[in-house]
């Protein structure tokens, strides 16, 4: 698990609990590996911003919607691009397959509004080897998110 990731959500005080595992990746990954319900699964795409990074939290199982995801963060298509992973690791303290949709370091955070039908998210640590479940309530109050829509389902 992310240091800083650990140091964010125990100074916030959120519950949590980690699931530790061989890397992985892709959700298909996930699947195979976890014995979580992978309908909980949310993933985190991160984005360049002319003025940091932005996290898009996305049900796990969902496709990106990248046009909604551009007029969410008020720029063009065109010019939405996904962050270098060297970019994440150097910002966030979070590898590619460990995304954590949380403000750190001032990241923003978007939140697709078909994540707030769970009751509890499971999402990477900052580390691909490890996963945290998390209360959805408690990860909202602590995650200054956006609300929008931001995926087409699978």
């Amino acid at each position: 698990m992310s240091p800083l990731v650990r140091q964010f959500l125990e100074t916030h005080g959120v519950a949590f609990s980690v699931v530790e595992h061989r890397p992985f990746i892709s959700f298909e990954e996930a699947r195979e590996i976890l014995t979580l319900d992978p309908a909980r699964m949310v993933k985190g795409l991160t984005f360049g911003l002319p003025d940091g990074l932005a996290i898009v939290a996305l049900r796990a199982g969902d496709r990106a919607d990248y046009k909604r995801i551009a007029d969410g963060l008020r720029m063009r298509r065109a010019d939405l691009k996904l962050a270098a992973p060297d970019e994440v690791l150097a910002s966030l303290d979070m590898e590619a397959g460990g995304m954590v949709p949380l403000p750190i370091n001032g990241a923003r955070v978007l939140v697709d509004r078909q994540v707030l039908v769970l009751d509890e998210i499971i999402c990477g640590s900052g580390r691909n080897t490890a996963t945290l479940v998390i209360p959805a309530e408690a990860w909202l109050s602590v995650a200054a998110a956006e609300i929008g829509d931001f995926s087409r389902q699978a």
